[in-house]
């Protein structure tokens, strides 16, 4: 005799708060990385698509996804792109999944962009929308939306063990082999790189590197390596006082011209404005 579901559900989470972006907000306010303690988040994209980063991977996402951000884990939309997406997003804590530590409800490995169902993205934009509005209604419905709340994860949840029970052989390698590129990028995106190095040292040919990474992340790897030179360049920028000539050395960009205009596509301004407005800006 098989066990009944309700015998295999993990302890009750205590539900925290709900969050909501609009897509005009969403544009103008990219929420970056950042990463909470005790506490699991579940974003749900309702609308529009963008990238997301959790961890040190970057995703494509599209209405109806949900994304899975385990405590402790860096998250949040990647930089350097508009961002039109409508998103709730629920934080959780006293989470206890079995064999997972507290606050967690996918293994690290595991792809945390969960695909539902069609009747599971409309039962979870009908559960968000509902909790949203009790919240902030200033009445004393806490009983009713943390009692909505608890479905929601618990959708979230049985999502999370089917995408586990259904993942392929051939989606978790496609995933290894993007956190491998991924990785490798982190690591030297400093140095002249070219997609053809990339995929001689990667032993992976420059087509499918390119295709695989493109299709799972939203951006070319070449790209990537231009967003991860600018953000240490806001940070150089911003936090140090290190001559922008030795920055553009530093970071690879081979010219001061070439740094420039790059900088500029990405932030709006040029280098030293953008140090000219840390440096005039009053200290905490």
């Amino acid at each position: 005799m098989t066990d009944c579901p309700s015998t295999q559900i993990s302890p009750t989470p205590t539900f925290i708060n709900i969050f909501y972006v609009s897509p005009a907000y969403s544009k103008k306010h990219a929420h970056m990385i950042h990463k909470h303690n005790d506490t699991l988040e579940l974003l749900y994209i309702a609308d529009g698509s963008g990238r997301y980063q959790v961890g040190e991977r970057e995703y494509a996402v599209k209405a109806g996804d949900l994304i899975i951000c385990n405590t402790d884990i860096l998250h949040g939309e990647a930089p350097f792109q508009e961002h039109e997406m409508t998103t709730y997003c629920l934080s959780f804590t006293q989470v206890r999944e079995p064999g997972l530590p507290a606050n967690t409800l996918l293994p690290e490995a595991d792809i945390p962009v969960l695909a539902l169902t069609e009747s599971s993205q409309h039962l979870l934009a009908e559960l968000m929308t509902s909790i949203y509005r009790l919240v902030h209604e200033n009445d004393n419905w806490e009983e009713i939306y943390s009692h909505l709340a608890l479905g929601a994860f618990r959708l979230a949840e049985r999502a999370a063990r089917s995408q586990q029970n259904h993942q392929t052989a051939v989606s978790r390698k496609h995933e290894t082999l993007v956190r491998q590129i991924t990785d490798y990028l982190n690591h030297h995106y400093a140095e002249p790189l070219t997609l053809k190095r990339i995929s001689q040292d990667l032993f992976i040919s420059e087509t499918y590197l390119s295709h695989l990474f493109k299709r799972e992340t939203g951006i070319s790897p070449m790209q990537y390596v231009i967003h991860r030179r600018i953000g240490e360049a806001q940070s150089l920028l911003s936090e140090t006082d290190i001559p922008i000539s030795e920055i553009e050395d530093r970071l690879g960009f081979g010219s001061s011209t070439h740094f420039t205009i790059m900088f500029k596509k990405y932030v709006g301004i040029a280098p030293r404005e953008y140090r000219k407005f840390f440096l005039s800006a009053p200290q905490k």
